[in-house]
């Protein structure tokens, strides 16, 4: 009789999947133990304290505030971005758009083709580059626009100056800076009559493209 109990104990050891072994054994590991608690990370705060040397006024449509972004060395005669006082290093984040020109009245989209591609640089008070961005796009008709401005001469009452698509834009800020620039670097302009680039040389300071949606979020000290 102690024979058969034998077997048929080894027989049920046997009929036992091995995972079901390998479970029992890692819970008497891990039972009595806690694991640690997750460390949360400190919460980022958003700003939005931003000078334009030029403002360009509001979107009809997105109600965003528009400002030129000029070929510059001074940060104060383009764009300046504050930034509170903060631990660690902050993120600036901004739409970066093209520049546009809109002609009054219907204009065939042959003539008015244009492309602009500009080259922006977020610098240091000092003038001294963090990072720089870039968006490029074309122009044909209003369809290719972002949006209008409102506040201008016309009979529609938008500017002839318009922001095109965006390019989103987002960059790491160094810790210990208060303020950060946005400046124009360069222009490359592709029209039906040609090619054209604008980077300041021998001329005053020149609008290139446009920024809108400025914020920078960060950690308050």
């Amino acid at each position: 009789m102690r024979d058969v109990a034998g077997s048929i104990v080894i027989i049920l050891a046997l009929a036992v999947p091995a995972g079901v072994w390998a479970q029992r054994g890692a819970k008497s590991q891990t039972k009595g133990t806690k694991s640690a608690p997750a460390t949360k990370a400190a919460p980022q705060q958003p700003t939005t304290d931003v000078h334009c040397a030029a403002e360009l006024g509001a979107g009809v449509k997105s109600q965003r505030q528009f400002c030129d972004v000029f070929i510059t060395a001074e940060p104060n005669d383009s764009v300046t971005v504050t930034i509170p006082a903060h631990t660690g290093a902050a993120t600036l984040m901004f739409d970066l758009h093209p520049r546009f020109t809109v002609a009054n009245g219907v204009v065939d989209p042959g003539q008015a083709f244009v492309r602009y591609a500009a080259l922006v640089a977020v610098v240091r008070p000092n003038g001294q580059v963090i990072e720089r961005a870039a968006v490029a796009r074309e122009y044909r008709t209003v369809q290719d626009l972002f949006d209008r401005i409102g506040g201008g001469p016309r009979p529609s009452g938008f500017k002839a100056v318009a922001p095109g698509q965006p390019e989103a834009i987002k960059v790491s800020i160094p810790a210990g800076l208060a303020t950060v620039g946005i400046v124009g670097v360069k222009l490359e302009a592709t029209t039906k009559d040609g090619s054209a680039t604008h980077d300041g040389t021998g001329a005053p300071a020149r609008p290139i493209a446009i920024v809108s949606n400025l914020r920078v979020a960060y950690t308050p000290k």
